[in-house]
């Protein structure tokens, strides 16, 4: 099963590279399934053996917490890993500090669930309010339980390796069937949680504008949906349309009006940051803002349009300059997203009829329906 799981996770691995949390857990199990072929197959009394197939164990455990740190984008513990070195040592075969045999399973149990228990308060964190994440965390807990009711075990029955009774019969089975459900639940899990990290990447990629890195319509919508649901709150909209860019795409080709596009996009981004800014085609950007910075709608709508006119590019468009029309609208109590966006629209038409290279808001006067069908259309 584990050799399973761990071929399957470099498949995944194989098809996306950049799940570096698939990689780490087939080593995981390759490593997983090395303990227990050493353990199984080494001859009875065989301290070195024995010793190697703890040493794998430990680091069966350490791959495991890297596989799913790394799908968030961290580490395994330092703890985790001074836990596992020091115990490799400490159950070094023939040397002072080697623990009893009969207290030998108990402390092995007992050194992984501390390793597992090195990284439970981060992975709540890694919740994020989804079910994939409450299922890693559930997975990372229910080791930990497994780990303890093993100890639990053998500490009230510690000769269950030598004894051949019913009793120590059932402990075995115990045994090898709570190795199993933790194999099983992580394999699983972990299958699953990449799966889906791999669907949601594929589905923002479908949500970013290839050209310029930002949204798309896609992405619109999904913010709309977001505000919708209540995960955030829009306050005002800024929209932006580049104005005579058809001249700039018969004048340098189509090649150079992406180039203006691309630092368009670029000048967006830095007075924008951390804001969700959508690219609806063609010249046509849309930014939508939360409603605590409604009182600075105007100042980053001019920061903007400055930008954007401040643009400079390399031969052949060192001639090149870039205006725009930029449209505001803040949106009122029981006001649809849509309607914002409607609003801005007009605003920027309005300063395509007076002149261009312009903000207006449309707060501050009443528009008429504007010439074309809007940024949703």
């Amino acid at each position: 099963m584990f050799a399973m799981f761990g071929a399957f996770l470099v498949a995944l691995w194989m098809a996306d590279r950049s799940l570096k949390a698939a990689l780490w857990g087939a080593i995981a199990f390759f490593v997983g399934s090395g303990s227990i072929l050493v353990d199984a197959l080494r001859p009875p009394g065989e301290e070195w053996l024995r010793h190697v197939a703890l040493t794998l164990h430990f680091v069966t455990v350490a791959l495991f917490i890297q596989s799913f740190a790394r799908r968030h984008g961290e580490d395994l513990p330092t703890a985790a890993l001074g836990i596992a070195a020091i115990a490799s040592l400490i159950f070094t075969p023939f040397q002072p500090l080697s623990p009893p045999s009969d207290m030998r399973l108990v402390l092995v149990q007992l050194v992984a669930l501390a390793m597992i228990l090195t990284v439970l308060p981060r992975a709540t964190r890694w919740r994020d309010g989804q079910a994939i994440g409450r299922l890693v965390v559930g997975a990372l807990a229910v080791a930990a339980i497994s780990y303890l009711v093993r100890a639990a075990l053998f500490l009230v029955r510690p000769d269950t390796q030598t004894s051949t009774d019913f009793f120590a019969s059932f402990y075995n089975v115990t045994f090898h069937l709570t190795t199993a459900i933790i194999g099983f639940s992580l394999g699983l899990v972990l299958l699953v949680a990449l799966g889906s990290d791999a669907v949601r990447r594929e589905n923002r990629e479908t949500a970013i504008d290839p050209l310029t890195g930002l949204g798309n319509r896609r992405r619109l919508h999904w913010a709309i949906n977001s505000d919708e649901s209540g995960k955030w709150n829009c306050g005002g909209v800024i929209a932006i349309d580049l104005d005579h860019f058809k001249a700039i795409n018969d004048r340098y080709g189509h090649g150079g009006g992406d180039r203006v596009l691309v630092g368009v996009a670029d000048a967006l981004k830095f007075v924008f940051r951390g804001q969700r800014i959508c690219r609806l085609g063609g010249e046509e950007f849309l930014i939508l803002l939360p409603r605590d910075l409604n009182g600075q709608l105007p100042a980053l709508a001019s920061r903007a349009l400055a930008a954007i006119e401040a643009l400079r590019f390399e031969r052949p468009l060192d001639n090149c300059r870039v205006s725009a029309c930029v449209g505001t609208a803040i949106r009122q109590q029981g006001m649809s997203i849509e309607e914002v966006i409607r609003r801005a629209d007009m605003a920027v038409y309005r300063g395509k009829n007076q002149g261009r290279g312009q903000v207006n808001s449309a707060d501050a006067a009443n528009d008429g329906d504007p010439p074309g069908e809007g940024a949703l259309a």
